[in-house]
């Protein structure tokens, strides 16, 4: 809405481009948590990146941040504000429990992805959460998750940053640097 608003993108491009599905959530107002039909989600978000960050990564990570300080906010999910009462993890073991419950916010907003923590024995200086069944999960989403994922990290005082690749059409792999504190434990 607010690229039409600002005349980036006129009503008839909007019609050329979107879905029925798609321009038809452009009319509601959009909910923080809610579920919404991947598909069409990725279309606007793709279209956002597109029209308002020039398909700049950072566009969308910025994106996430402020997605990420909303749902803060807004109470809504408990795993949030644990994760920023606990902060920094102090050991390994810590990480992969805080990291498992944080995913549970994205298992709930993307229901078709599945996940696994891992650190892996021959990477022992990075933490990979895979996100498997993402053939749906589009880049620009991608860069928003890392975005998201990052402003959990700020909220617990940690300087560490997330990133992410997609492995294959179906997988993204993000992975957080460990900190020196924990590369011993």
């Amino acid at each position: 809405r607010r690229h039409r608003k600002e005349g980036r993108i006129t009503p008839e491009q909007l019609k050329a481009r979107l879905s029925p599905g798609a321009l038809g959530m452009m009319e509601e107002k959009i909910e923080i948590g809610r579920w919404y039909p991947i598909q069409i989600f990725c279309e606007l978000l793709d279209l956002d990146w597109e029209i308002g960050g020039h398909r700049d990564p950072n566009y969308m990570r910025v994106s996430g941040e402020q997605a990420a300080e909303r749902l803060f906010n807004s109470g809504i999910y408990q795993q949030l504000s644990y994760a920023e009462r606990v902060g920094r993890v102090r050991a390994r073991d810590d990480l992969i429990r805080q990291s498992k419950l944080i995913t549970t916010i994205t298992g709930t907003l993307y229901n078709f992805l599945t996940f696994e923590v891992r650190l892996e024995p021959d990477r022992r200086d990075e933490l990979q959460i895979y996100y498997g069944n993402a053939a749906s999960f589009s880049e620009a989403l991608r860069y928003t998750t890392e975005g998201f994922m990052n402003q959990i990290n700020k909220r617990q005082k940690s300087a560490a940053r997330w990133c992410s690749r997609r492995e294959r059409p179906d997988l993204v792999i993000f992975t957080l640097p460990l900190p020196k504190r924990l590369l011993e434990s």
